[in-house]
């Protein structure tokens, strides 16, 4: 369940009246939200709707409009290093792959993450206790049979998994993931959506995007809708997951239903 005492609330990330603009064109219009210790957050929302830019004000890659009556904070401070953020905060975004040179090895991809950069030569001066870490990562996220290969010759599961092993090498207690599903077959989806629920199981949170209901991790405990650069509807899945609330978010008919722990979009004919 989502935390709904007062006390029990802690928020790792606040943001007040925040607006964002790109090439003069108005992405976010007055956030006013808080994520907070102990959710898994899934963020819906048609496409271009603004949901990848609110992640990206989490990495520091876009800034806010600064104004008297607005803040963001992370981690309760409005000015943060850098560093710290990467220590506390993994994250996916999905140009990642692109900026992977040709060439480079899934283990030196790994090791890149100590370093903040995609540099391969980094392997070659890491420490005995980072190269201990990535080699857990590579057991847990069933990489041991590709990590001598070439990323760019691997699928798009396999390089879905090796760049969060990558986020994952500081151990932060975050991760945050831009579409971590997109293009993945039946199994590779399963693989990651399983690993990705052992993770919370771990105390880990992780507030991801999906474009599909049936790859909402079962940890799930806090639904937060965006469209057209607002959010529109915030709170637990079996109170946002409707099929009204949702048909009215995609202007399509659609039936939601729960199998289990899971959830289903069904198209319906107008």
């Amino acid at each position: 369940m989502r935390i709904n005492s007062q006390k029990d609330i802690s928020p790792w990330a606040s943001f007040r009246k925040i607006d964002v603009y790109i090439d003069q064109k108005k992405i976010l219009s007055n956030i006013n939200i808080d994520l907070n210790y102990g959710e898994n957050i899934v963020i819906l929302g048609p496409n271009g709707s603004g949901k990848t830019t609110f992640l990206k004000l989490l990495n520091r890659s876009i800034y806010p409009i600064s104004s008297s009556n607005s803040s963001f904070k992370l981690f309760n401070k409005e000015n943060i290093n850098i560093w710290e953020v990467r220590r506390k905060i993994g994250f996916l975004f999905k140009e990642m792959e692109k900026r992977v040179s040709y060439g480079v090895k899934l283990y030196d991809l790994i090791a890149s993450g100590f370093s903040g950069t995609f540099n391969s030569r980094y392997s070659k001066s890491i420490s005995t206790t980072e190269r201990t870490k990535i080699e857990n990562l590579i057991i847990d996220w069933e990489l041991e049979s590709l990590i001598n290969n070439e990323f760019h010759s691997l699928s798009d599961g396999q390089k879905r998994r090796g760049l969060i092993a990558r986020a994952l090498v500081y151990e932060p207690s975050l991760l945050v993931l831009d579409e971590p599903f997109c293009n993945l077959d039946i199994k590779s989806n399963f693989i990651l959506n399983s690993n990705l629920n052992v993770l919370t199981k771990k105390s880990m949170n992780i507030v991801y995007i999906t474009h599909t209901l049936e790859s909402i991790l079962t940890s799930t405990n806090r639904v937060i809708l965006i469209n057209k650069g607002n959010i529109i509807n915030d709170g637990e899945p079996n109170k946002i997951l409707r099929s009204k609330i949702l048909s009215d978010l995609f202007k399509i008919s659609i039936n939601v239903v729960k199998q289990g722990d899971h959830w289903r979009g069904i198209p319906l004919k107008n």
